[in-house]
């Protein structure tokens, strides 16, 4: 469909099966005065454009404005069981050691193409991610990293600044900074000197970020990083969820404009990638969550 094309139910191929009304998660598609299925116009502003009435529509009736049947693959076997997928999870560890092997565009192709089959809270559109594959370029922003967390320090112990954090970044953000970085970094730990414990020496960095007011950008940036972050794995690339880079680029207008980051945008989280430096010999389980079942 052209660009300002209304959705439209094809009728002359439409079975009338209803089933694109009953998946509509929003309820646009109803049935007519003329018992025919239609999107209900007055609803149409209210489209998320999820593709759902196109998913399930066996006979390719169903025109969503900006998508089209070209976005659509016929949906694969689901050959996997579910101890190979356990399987699967319990072998992916956190990488915080790289070797020194680069990692080829085709690749990071590969760990983007899982992006496509995400879901998503709202406005995917909107969602950035840019690639560092340049470990120099990284090298060049960890100064002014170190330094950040330098000043972290200083406005911790300071009550007056540790109260504006607190306002300005929310509880939990808060806890995080009070009760995690901190601690770690007034130890010492992110001192170049004693090595890069910031970027992990990845020699790729996939920043997640978006306009400060689209909507769920939050949310798409953690759901888009864990599909490449399992991608990754599938492909033999370690990992490492970075939350410091991203606060990092968000307060420094130097690191920002040193990652191409747009001037408005709000970097969420970065991933560290490239390929392992050791193998692990075991996988660890952890119960550290709390799960509660109501009946």
């Amino acid at each position: 469909m052209e660009n300002g094309a209304r959705n439209l139910i094809n009728q002359q191929n439409c079975k009338q099966c209803k089933l694109c009304v009953e998946v509509c998660p929003c309820h646009i598609i109803g049935v007519d005065e003329n018992n025919e299925v239609n999107f209900i116009q007055e609803k149409e502003a209210i489209c998320i454009k999820c593709g759902q009435c196109m998913a399930i529509c066996r006979s390719g009736a169903c025109h969503v404005n900006d998508l089209s049947y070209g976005n659509f693959n016929d949906m694969p076997k689901p050959e996997i069981i579910h101890e190979d997928f356990m399987d699967f999870l319990s072998t992916r560890r956190t990488t915080r050691n790289y070797s020194n092997r680069p990692v080829t565009k085709e690749v990071l192709d590969r760990v983007l193409e899982s992006v496509s089959y995400a879901p998503y809270g709202a406005a995917p559109d909107k969602m950035h991610i840019t690639i560092i594959n340049n470990r120099q370029k990284i090298e060049e922003s960890l100064q002014h990293i170190s330094d950040f967390l330098d000043n972290i320090i200083k406005w911790m112990k300071n009550h007056v600044a540790s109260y504006i954090i607190k306002r300005k970044s929310g509880l939990e953000q808060f806890s995080t900074i009070r009760n995690h970085i901190y601690p770690i970094a007034k130890t010492g730990n992110y001192d170049l000197e004693k090595g890069d414990r910031i970027s992990r020496g990845g020699p790729v960095l996939m920043i997640f970020h978006a306009d400060k007011t689209a909507e769920a950008h939050t949310d798409n940036a953690f759901i888009y990083a864990t599909y490449a972050m399992l991608a990754a794995h599938s492909l033999g690339l370690g990992s490492c969820m970075n939350g410091i880079i991203p606060a990092a680029i968000n307060k420094l207008p130097k690191v920002k404009a040193l990652f191409g980051i747009p001037i408005g945008h709000e970097a969420t989280i970065a991933l560290s990638l490239g390929y392992p430096k050791y193998k692990y010999k075991r996988t660890i389980k952890r119960l550290n969550h709390k799960v509660h079942y109501l009946n």
